[in-house]
């Protein structure tokens, strides 16, 4: 299928084997690292796409969730960024490697060189998406600040443009309401609390049906993830944070 593949598989062999992991928690005698995640307590994509993907994959993890401070003073932030991942007393930053890191060992990360390269693709754009509505926080003028995001996600909104090119990411799947393959990845945990976060009523400008009317394979991939069992299971763990709005 891929000629590069099998060139790929025997010269580079796995970096998770190479550190002592497995790949994919189930596995017999799996040597897994002490895990530590510092993040606010806060649900924001970046950081809760990683809680999902440990607990989900039943890999022990430590939940650190504090404030500016202590983020500050613990020593892991390489960028001076957060979500930052201890792992075994060292750390490794930004969400996209995090996320990949820990989707490997879980087991929520394709071994297709190709699904790889679109799980890769959905964080960057998403990550795009992100900054853009982000950039919005910092308009101290309420009107304006509406304005600028319903000029970003109209028709012709730069966030309308992104978010199309996730949609047609999910569409490229085979519209089954996954990014890549048949499996979840990391990617899909991802996407699903974004979109619960830009269809939460919270971003004053952005409706709370932008997606669910504009973009409907997001909305079926957030659909499909709401519904797992799993992550059901980690709502009522977490109820301070998915309580419904009234």
């Amino acid at each position: 299928k891929y000629q590069l593949k099998l060139l790929c598989s025997i010269c580079f062999p796995s970096t998770m084997a190479a550190a002592g992991y497995t790949n994919g928690a189930g596995s017999t005698g799996t040597k897994l690292p002490n895990l530590r995640l510092w993040y606010l307590d806060h649900h924001f994509w970046r950081a809760e796409c990683v809680r999902l993907c440990l607990f989900m994959g039943d890999v022990p993890f430590e939940d650190k969730r504090v404030g500016y401070d202590e983020l500050y003073g613990s020593g892991m932030l390489t960028f001076g960024t957060f979500p930052a991942l201890e792992v075994d007393g060292k750390s490794i930053n930004q969400t996209q490697a995090i996320a990949a890191f820990c989707g490997k060992l879980t087991g929520h990360y394709p071994q297709d060189i190709w699904l790889q390269a679109k799980v890769d693709e959905v964080f960057g754009g998403l990550t795009d998406a992100t900054d853009l509505v982000t950039g919005t926080m910092g308009i101290r003028d309420p009107q304006q600040k509406i304005r600028q995001r319903q000029h970003l996600c109209s028709q012709d909104g730069r966030l309308t443009m992104l978010l199309t090119g996730l949609e047609d990411v999910v569409a490229q799947n085979g519209g089954n309401g996954l990014v890549a393959g048949d499996s979840v990845t990391v990617a899909d945990l991802a996407l699903w609390r974004a979109v619960g976060w830009l269809s939460s009523g919270i971003l004053d400008g952005i409706p709370t049906d932008y997606i669910a009317q504009t973009f409907p394979n997001l909305w079926k991939l957030h659909q499909n993830i709401d519904n797992l069992p799993k992550l059901q299971e980690w709502k009522l763990k977490n109820p301070h944070h998915y309580r419904k709005r009234k």
